[in-house]
């Protein structure tokens, strides 16, 4: 899985501003697509299952993200790079 495709796919959605993908440990599948997202500005948050109905018309069924966590902003290093430990580590603490 490419990351970025899944990225761009949460980034189409209107309320969406920035975004994030990481895999979590999942009993069921060994790992499940987690979505850590950033809303923007004055946008409605907007549901898993809002999300995953964007996301089916764009992607394959195993990318599409089982889980959904709002961040206040998307941590990123000082050039823009995507910093996926802490999107990880956001996702599995909003797991427990």
């Amino acid at each position: 899985m490419y990351p970025e495709e899944v990225e761009q796919a949460l980034k189409s959605h209107p309320d969406v501003y920035d975004a994030l993908v990481a895999g979590v440990p999942d009993p069921q599948w060994g790992h499940h697509v987690a979505a850590v997202v950033q809303v923007r500005e004055g946008a409605a948050r907007p549901s898993l299952e809002e999300i995953q109905s964007h996301c089916r018309d764009r992607l394959a069924g195993y990318k599409i993200p089982r889980q959904l966590v709002i961040a206040q902003a998307i941590q990123r290093s000082p050039s823009g790079k995507a910093d996926y430990r802490w999107a990880r580590e956001v996702a599995v603490a909003a797991d427990r």
